[in-house]
Parts: structure tokens; C-alpha cells; sequence
């Protein structure tokens, strides 16, 4: 068995029963998405089960059996009857056009081991509207013995016709107590992070070795600090410099996502770093502004792929914060104001202009 047959992920079991069960019967799907939040693993699944697709004899429990040629191709990243697509230039960006028409081009050709010819797309949802419409014409009228194989965070991203046309294999996050046991083996100093990493074993070991968890407590400190008035944005914009700005703006979602889950919901704030400052920012703001400086967030997301001076972004963000919840707040305050008079006005006596005419 092969090293990387031991360390298959126990939550993926459920799914890799149905899809080895569908190869098996030689039913499979010409076209699969594997989707999921990150740190479930989509892109080990998918490509094992493309490993398996490809084996000239694969095991009962579905997988390759890690020693025939075909096996040993794919291990070295050379068996020419697969094809995988990734953005080319840094992880998160666009897949552009050209390399869907090369795996198209690829689809047309014949087996050279006269099994499936199985491609790739990894992240499927950073595909260019252009290139998922080219894409779908293939998906329209497939080529015979051909998987094409969709990993994808955000699903929805992708035009409706093309979604409709993909055998969907939704990744959740495995049980609290099953995923405490993995990282308790593979990564014990993530076990605290579980919960920022809404139950994503894998992203809470990616937090842990990247030192997310000072990363993310210095940034609740400056959201509160700039809610307070102790910090400029201009300031807190210079503590960020270098972090790169994808990384940057995907901790801030979390942040935010965070504080409006500890807002709405009966959340275990005790496992979420910073969460004295967190508590003390739920308290602060007015959450009626979350929704709205989230979706600004979210715009900023998306335009990522062009030239953008990062610090400025990050100064114009944090300004926007400080806008949103100080506008917020002084809403707040003025109605605890004019309550106060109100209750003072009914105690003492006086009318407060309440009762004019």
C-alpha cells in the first residue's frame, strides 16, 4: 500500500464509498464537482479518485493499486491520459480561456492506455466566465471514456448551465469529536483552532503552521482599536504591510465573519483567539453595519486579479470600517441619548417637548 493510500481522510469515506461504488458499475459521471469549504481536502479526493480511474487494476475499496505502470505514472505527474489545469500565475487566480482550450484539445485525443482520459480544474470557480462557457460546450456533448473532474470552494460562481451539467460530491465538515481526533495525531496545536476554522481540520492545521492565530488576534485588536478611537486607519493599515493582500483580506472575512457569529449565535468564544477583544467589538458596534461593510469586503475580493496597491487597499478598507461602525454607533448613541432624556423627562416631571401642543 502506498504512503498515500494510509493517509486518505476518514471524513471523505461516506463520499468515496459512492464514487467508487459509480466506477465499479462503469457508470461514472463524465462530469464531477467536488465541492466544500476550505481545509475538507476536495482537491485529495479528487485526485484520488482520478488515480483510481486510471489504474489498470484498481483495489475493492476503489483505490489504485499503487503498482502498476499506470499508477507509477501518475505518481511521477506523467501519465498521458491525464490533464490538470491550475491558474497560472499565484494560487487564487483567474484560469483563463486558453487553458480550457488546451483541455479541450486534450479531451479530443484518444486513450494512449485505452482506459479514461480524466482532467482537472483546481479551483473550477476561478475559471473566467469566458472559459466556463467554452468549457460547457464540451459538457453539452461529451467525448466518449472522458472525466472531467471540478474542484471548486464557491460552486455558485459558476454559470448555472455548467453546474446543472456536473455530478455534484458536497464535502461538510466531518463531526467535532472525529476531527479532534485527526488533528490529535497529525497536528495536536491545531486542535484549538478547529472552531476559526469552522470544523475544517485541514485549515486549522494550515492556521496553525502559519501562525494564523496571532495574525488574526492582532487584527481583531486593530478593528477594536479603530472603533475606539486609539488607532487611525492609516496606522493600522502600516502594521499589515508585506502579509500579501489575498491573505490579508481572507483574514478579515474570517474576522468578520467571527464577530457576526458571535453577534447572532451562542458560539464557544473561549476557543477563538483574541476573544477578549472580540467579545469587547461585539459589544461596541452596532451589528446592523456588518452586513453591508462585509459585502464591500466581498467586492474588494473580487478584483483582486488586477494591479492593486495593497497598502492602500487595506487603509481604504479599515477607513470603510471606521465610517461604518462610527456612523453606526452614533445612530446608537443619539436613540441611548434621547431614551435617557425621555426616561429623565418622565421622572422629573418635565415635558422635554414630548407633549407640545
Amino acid at each position: 500500500m502506498s504512503a498515500a493510500q494510509t493517509d486518505h481522510l476518514p471524513w471523505h469515506q461516506p463520499v468515496w464509498d459512492r464514487l467508487a461504488a459509480c466506477h465499479r458499475r462503469g457508470r461514472v459521471p463524465h462530469a464531477i464537482a467536488v465541492v466544500g469549504s476550505a481545509g475538507l481536502g476536495k482537491s485529495r479526493l479528487a485526485i484520488r479518485f482520478a488515480q483510481a480511474l486510471l489504474c489498470a487494476s484498481p483495489r475493492s475499496d476503489g483505490d489504485g493499486c499503487g503498482r502498476c505502470r499506470c499508477c507509477h505514472l501518475q505518481a511521477a505527474g506523467s501519465h498521458p491520459d491525464h490533464y490538470a489545469v491550475h491558474p497560472e500565475s499565484e494560487p487564487g487566480g483567474p484560469i483563463k480561456i486558453d487553458q480550457i482550450r488546451r483541455l479541450i484539445e486534450f479531451l479530443m485525443r484518444s486513450s494512449q492506455y485505452g482506459g479514461y482520459r480524466v482532467t482537472l480544474v483546481d479551483p473550477a470557480d476561478r475559471m473566467t466566465l469566458a472559459a466556463a462557457n467554452s468549457l460547457l460546450k464540451t459538457l453539452e456533448e461529451p467525448p466518449a471514456a472522458a472525466v472531467l473532474i471540478l474542484v471548486a470552494r464557491q460552486f455558485s460562481q459558476l454559470p448555472a448551465t455548467l453546474r446543472s451539467r456536473c455530478r455534484l460530491v458536497q464535502l461538510q465538515p466531518p463531526p467535532a469529536v472525529l476531527a479532534r481526533e485527526w488533528l490529535a495525531e497529525h497536528c495536536p496545536e491545531a486542535i484549538g483552532l478547529l472552531a476559526l476554522a469552522g470544523g475544517a481540520p485541514l485549515r486549522a492545521m494550515a492556521y496553525a503552521q502559519a501562525g494564523t492565530e496571532g495574525r488574526y488576534a492582532a487584527l481583531i485588536a486593530d478593528l477594536l482599536a479603530i472603533v475606539e478611537g486609539h488607532r487611525s486607519p492609516v496606522l493600522a493599515a502600516q502594521n499589515w504591510t508585506g502579509i500579501g493582500l489575498r491573505d490579508w483580506i481572507e483574514l478579515l472575512q474570517l474576522a468578520l465573519a467571527e464577530l457576526a457569529r458571535a453577534a447572532f449565535t451562542e458560539c464557544e468564544l473561549d476557543r477563538i483567539p483574541g476573544r477578549a477583544d472580540l467579545q469587547t467589538l461585539t459589544e461596541r458596534i452596532d451589528h446592523s453595519c456588518l452586513h453591508d461593510y462585509m459585502e464591500e469586503v466581498v467586492a474588494t475580493r473580487r478584483i483582486l486579479d488586477q494591479p492593486l496597491n495593497e497598502q492602500l487597499v487595506i487603509e481604504d478598507l479599515f477607513i470603510r470600517w471606521r465610517t461604518a461602525t462610527r456612523g453606526a454607533r452614533l445612530a446608537k448613541d443619539r436613540v441611548s441619548g434621547y431614551a435617557a432624556k425621555v426616561a429623565v423627562g418622565r421622572t422629573s416631571g418635565d415635558s422635554i417637548g414630548l407633549y407640545q401642543g
